[in-house]
């Protein structure tokens, strides 16, 4: 009778390990699938500026290989992974990343790992290997988790005792569009204690010397409304922080005749936009930064605060990305766009150089002329006699629908 041959059982481990060496080659493909996840699913993840997103990629990089290593040797996290893993929550921290989104994120890209096993890895990896695979995930994600948190907490009791420097960063953040969503806002606001108003006025400041943050500092202690006696709370009524070589001041409500006079007063030049949502700051502030570089010295010796007209224009003229006509339309004209009668008297007045000529011109009697221009300057701010405001309203009737 012949012996039947039995053959050799197969080395569990040998095979996780070669199954680990497939995923290793596929580890490019991988950390890019769990990066869009995460930039996908995690508003805060999704304006990373390339410094932080090379973080985030060696973070999940480092993780993806350790949870493999584990895998494939029955290991577990060591002491050296966990204090890793507080440093994570550390820096966190001090970035003022919400907690939230940063243990969301382990979370996130586990779920991709998975999904991109199944899709590739399906002929490599048994049930049984799988479930073990998902066991040292959970496993790190738990332990992982714990260590972020309580690194997270202590550095953040230590940043609460500087309050002031949180809230800049909040405010930078906002200004360069990292602070967009609104969840994650919330969840910001509440960690430190705040509250930010719905809307905003927002001043960018330039001195005539080199002191930036005291001129910053100025505009928002002299301007805060709490200083005419608003009650204490929890809202943000004035930050101001030095960014690009300039002042910066987000106050609650501005008293324009004010920051004029600080501005006359300091020697300051300055640019001021009211009504400033979260959403809308970051092209408010871009505005403001490129209006105070490139606005022609015509501008400043009429006046040395910019405001949304003069901003709006200044971009439309030298090719700025966020110009847009329309809106150089709305900020200069406002509530008279849509008068026709308003923008033919005002297109007139400025060829014909002056309410007599024009006056003749519109077959008018030149008082109706002189009441026309009254109202537009009562209505806009602008006196359309001197030079500047006659180029603004020039550019803005050039801008709008013919």
């Amino acid at each position: 009778m012949t012996k039947k041959t039995v053959p050799p059982a197969q080395d569990p481990s040998a095979e996780r390990h070669r199954a680990v060496a497939r995923i290793l080659a596929d580890e490019p493909g991988m950390v890019e699938a769990f990066l869009a996840a995460v930039a996908r699913e995690i508003p805060a993840y999704a304006n990373l500026d390339p410094r932080q997103l090379d973080e985030v990629r060696s973070i999940i990089v480092w993780t993806f290989r350790r949870v493999l290593e584990l895998w494939a040797s029955d290991g577990e996290l060591e002491a050296e992974d966990l204090r890793m893993f507080r440093g994570v929550g550390a820096v966190r921290a001090r970035d003022a990343r919400p907690l939230a989104a940063v243990l969301r994120a382990y979370r996130v890209a586990a779920l991709a790992f998975f999904e991109r096993i199944g899709e590739r890895f399906d002929d490599a990896v048994t049930v049984r290997d799988l479930s073990a695979l998902a066991r040292v995930w959970l496993t790190v994600l738990d332990q992982s988790s714990e260590a972020i948190f309580d690194g997270y907490e202590s550095t953040g009791r230590r940043l609460g005792e500087d309050r002031e420097r949180s809230l800049r960063a909040l405010l930078t953040d906002l200004l360069l569009g990292r602070q967009s969503h609104a969840g994650t806002l919330r969840a910001r606001l509440r960690e430190l204690d705040a509250e930010l108003p719905a809307a905003f006025d927002l001043s960018v400041v330039s001195p005539a010397g080199e002191d930036v943050a005291g001129a910053a500092a100025l505009v928002a202690e002299s301007l805060d409304a709490r200083a005419a006696g608003e009650p204490a709370g929890p809202g943000i009524s004035a930050l101001h922080t030095v960014l690009d070589g300039v002042g910066v001041a987000l106050v609650k409500a501005v008293d324009p005749a004010e920051l004029h006079r600080l501005a006359d007063g300091h020697g300051l030049t300055g640019a001021l936009l009211t009504g400033v949502t979260a959403a809308t700051a970051p092209r408010s502030y871009r505005l403001a930064v490129h209006g105070l570089r490139h606005a022609p010295p015509l501008v400043w010796t009429e006046r040395r605060v910019l405001d949304r007209g003069d901003l709006e224009v200044v971009a439309l003229v030298t090719g700025h990305p966020d110009a847009d006509p329309a809106r150089v339309v709305e900020a200069v004209l406002g509530p008279l766009a849509a008068d026709a009668t308003t923008r033919r008297t005002l297109d007139t007045v400025i060829y014909a150089d002056g309410a007599a000529a024009a006056a003749a011109r519109l077959h008018l009697h030149p008082q109706t002329v002189r009441y026309r221009l009254r109202r537009l300057a009562a209505v806009t701010g602008r006196d359309p006699r001197t030079p500047w405001n006659r180029f603004v309203f020039q550019t803005a009737l050039l801008a709008g629908p013919r």
